[in-house]
Parts: structure tokens; C-alpha cells; sequence
């Protein structure tokens, strides 16, 4: 009997250690909303290559992908410079992160006409798009990148955080 009581008293010290530790993991993992923006698009910028694309605006993200600039505390986006173009990168900063299910739906419907466009011509642009792109959302900032090297562009999106 004594023991059971040990061993119930050792499982409920562990168990409030866990949900201890798994709290400060979601606090640690949702990066500082006050982090300028600046510095989240100029780390992703960093690892771009940028001579394939061309810098886009507030109606260039409506039309690529159907969202309004002026709903974002941040954005910046360059997209193909040509119809053969592939390469992308799409930087946010959400007013609210609410708007993460939304961005993301609107991200992947654009990767997936993007896909549509290639597929069965485009065999290096498909490639490029089905196996180069990277979606990362971290609290209110959003990455899209499409482009060789998309994991150094996370890797630096995500120390920036």
C-alpha cells in the first residue's frame, strides 16, 4: 500500500513537471509579435536570389493571391518576372494571428495554380514548385518561398524570430 502511494505521489510530480515544461515550449515557440518586420524580410531576403523575380505591391497580392495588403502589419512579395518563372517569395506580418487559416488556404491555392500552370510542360518550374517550396507561419509572421535553396531561406526566416 505504501508503495502505490510512493509511486502515485512520483507520477504526479511528473506529471506536473511535463505540463510545466510543455507550457514554456508554447510560450517559447511563438516568436515576439514586437520583432520589426524589417527584420523578418530582410533575413528571408538574405538567402533569395532575386534576379528571376520582381517586386510585387498591395495589387499584385490581390491578384496572385486574393488578399489585401492593407489587412497585414507587414508585407513584402516578389513573384516571377516572367510566365516560365517559378520563384517566389511572400513575407507577412499578420495584424492578428486569426488570419493564419486564411493566409495559408490563400498561399496554397497559389502554389496549387502555380502547380496547374507547369504540369506536363514546365517540367523544371513543376519540379521547382512541388519540391522547393516552403509555407512557415510562427505567431504573425508568414513565409512562402519557392526557390532552390528554400530551406536556408526558412532557416534564416526563422532565426530572425
Amino acid at each position: 500500500m505504501k508503495s502505490k502511494l510512493i509511486l502515485l505521489e512520483a507520477l504526479r510530480w511528473v506529471s506536473a513537471s511535463l505540463a510545466v515544461l510543455f507550457i514554456l515550449f508554447l510560450l517559447g515557440s511563438t516568436p515576439d509579435p514586437e520583432i520589426p518586420f524589417e527584420t523578418v524580410e530582410q533575413a528571408a531576403l538574405a538567402r533569395l536570389d532575386l534576379s528571376e523575380t520582381q517586386p510585387g505591391d498591395a495589387t499584385m497580392l490581390r491578384r496572385l493571391y486574393g488578399l489585401s495588403a492593407s489587412d497585414f502589419a507587414g508585407m513584402t512579395l516578389y513573384y516571377p518576372a516572367s510566365n516560365m518563372g517559378a520563384k517566389e517569395l511572400l513575407v507577412l506580418k499578420l495584424a492578428d494571428e486569426s488570419q493564419a487559416d486564411t493566409v495559408e488556404a490563400a498561399i496554397r491555392a497559389r502554389l496549387q495554380t502555380q502547380r496547374d500552370s507547369f504540369d506536363g510542360y514546365g517540367a523544371e518550374q513543376f519540379a521547382l514548385l512541388t519540391d522547393h517550396a516552403v509555407v512557415e507561419i510562427r505567431g504573425v509572421y508568414v513565409l512562402f518561398a519557392v526557390c532552390e535553396n528554400e530551406q536556408a531561406v526558412r532557416e534564416s526566416f526563422l532565426n530572425a524570430l
